[in-house]
């Protein structure tokens, strides 16, 4: 069984996920509000994420080879990092020590190399193996609903990521927090590595938020 799997995203009015400031405050409240048992982030998205808001590396301590004990009633959201390749070795403990992340759980493929394996189970982190050459979605999200009890996942990613998605079937609402900024052509879009054309969708929110922002809500239609 699959989780019900929603891709949220802060974008310019032109639809461009990059080249302006997100308000992160509307972003993740929003995100929130869909009360998700995990959100799915690419290792690229993640590792740019790092970069931003990271201005050096910290070192890891012995705590943070310890899984988290993790209490029933913790809202937040565990986080599904796509990394078949090891981009993110030596970074996942800035994930787990994150006030809004529960623990990671990372998605891998049988590619993945043996190293990278190794890397995490010394340090505790779960791991779901799922795809040949690169992971397969399908596959994952259906192992983490079985083991984990996973309902609702977000994907709070980029274009590669959330056009893969979307062209495998997988996504069930589409979430956009508008900013009030056009970015022109030097921003990235949304779905710009989106190949499969005629997805029909139909709008389910259309919400005016604080400093002229805009949130709209679509079903993807099958």
């Amino acid at each position: 069984m699959l989780p019900k799997l929603i891709i949220h995203n802060s974008v310019s009015l032109d639809c461009s996920i990059s080249g302006f400031e997100a308000d992160l405050e509307l972003h993740y409240g929003t995100l929130r509000s869909y009360s998700p048992d995990a959100m799915l982030v690419g290792s690229n998205t993640a590792k740019t994420g790092i970069e931003l808001f990271c201005e050096e590396i910290p070192p890891e301590e012995g705590y943070d080879l310890v899984k988290p004990e993790i209490q029933s009633q913790d809202p937040r959201a565990f986080w599904l990092l796509a990394d078949s390749r090891g981009t993110l070795e030596g970074l996942l403990h800035i994930f787990r020590r994150s006030e809004y992340c529960k623990d990671v759980i990372v998605l891998v493929s049988e590619k993945t190399p043996d190293a990278y394996l190794d890397y995490l189970k010394e340090r505790n982190y779960d791991f779901i193996r799922a795809g040949e050459a690169h992971v397969d979605y399908r596959e994952a999200l259906e192992i983490a609903n079985k083991r984990y009890g996973f309902r609702i996942v977000v994907s709070d990613s980029g274009s590669t990521l959330n056009s893969i998605l979307l062209e495998q079937g997988l996504v069930e609402k589409i979430s956009l927090l508008v900013s009030p900024v056009l970015v022109g052509k030097t921003g990235e879009k949304l779905f710009g590595n989106l190949e499969k054309s005629g997805i029909g969708l139909e709008l389910v929110k259309n919400e005016r938020m604080e400093r002229n922002y805009l949130h709209l809500l679509y079903r993807v239609l099958k």
